[in-house]
């Protein structure tokens, strides 16, 4: 896979990307992380976003740490398993989670979906 060596990773932006990605996405989800993305293979940029709700996390600070922590992982990953398109990655866990947890749960849910 040529594309996979180029592949860049962009931020998520613009109400209209963001509404088309929850209109016609897909989903894949673990546990605790929900993926909604759409595939377009005529890119060579993923456009990542990530979310965590104000319900269960009241704290900004808490909220802006799992962001963080959900933008390193994204950033660490395999490019061979990242795919070319647009994801929003949503955060559904009770508690604040350790990082090497989110990188295992992120690598399971982007090689479940450059298998489908």
């Amino acid at each position: 896979m040529s594309t996979a060596k180029k592949l860049q990773i962009k931020r998520l932006k613009g109400k209209t990307s963001i509404d088309r990605l929850f209109d016609d996405g897909q989903i894949a989800q673990t546990k605790t992380l929900v993926l909604k993305f759409v595939k377009n293979p005529l890119s060579d940029t993923y456009f990542s976003g990530v979310s965590v709700p104000k319900k269960c996390f009241k704290k900004a600070v808490d909220r802006n740490r799992i962001k963080r922590q959900l933008r390193v992982a994204i950033r660490e990953q395999k490019k061979s398993s990242l795919f070319p398109g647009a994801g929003m990655l949503l955060f559904k866990g009770k508690k604040v989670p350790d990082t090497e947890f989110l990188k295992e749960q992120i690598q399971a849910l982007f090689e479940s979906v450059t298998n489908k």
